[in-house]
């Protein structure tokens, strides 16, 4: 009888690394939405309660846990796990706050997608230059 080796993640090998790195990736990301929300009602005389941001906010997190389901490798990478779960989510965020009757204003539609593409690709970006390239990614000079 023969065993499977445990699934490897890119990086290290260890499973619960794959785990650890999509959690990550999907609690920095719902913080960006919530920050989005946040600005957004209070740049429109728009009230800040918990109730009011999660008005907001909910559509684009239901949006990013479908991206955390769709992102099963590089979730803290900008290519393709950033790039993926900021149009995933921008793009099923206004699709389910159309289908609720919610705002999609042209204006909304830019901003959003501006101001969550700089935050889900910006903690990745520092994220990268802190901690180096991963050992997988580093080539020889």
């Amino acid at each position: 009888m023969t065993s499977r080796p445990a699934p490897r993640t890119v990086a290290s090998g260890d499973p619960h690394e794959t785990w650890t790195r999509r959690g990550l990736a999907t609690l920095l990301d719902a913080a960006a939405v919530l920050l989005l929300a946040y600005l957004g009602r209070g740049a429109h005389e728009g009230g800040r309660s918990l109730g009011d941001v999660l008005e907001v906010a909910l559509p684009f997190l239901v949006a990013r846990l479908v991206a955390t389901a769709l992102v099963r490798h590089g979730p803290t990478r900008l290519w393709p796990g950033g790039v993926v779960a900021w149009l995933v989510t921008w793009a099923g965020g206004m699709a389910l706050r159309a289908a609720l009757g919610g705002g999609t204003a042209v204006p909304f539609l830019l901003v959003a997608l501006g101001v969550l593409g700089a935050l889900f690709l910006g903690w990745r970006l520092v994220a990268r230059l802190v901690m180096g390239s991963p050992p997988h990614r580093r080539r020889a000079r």
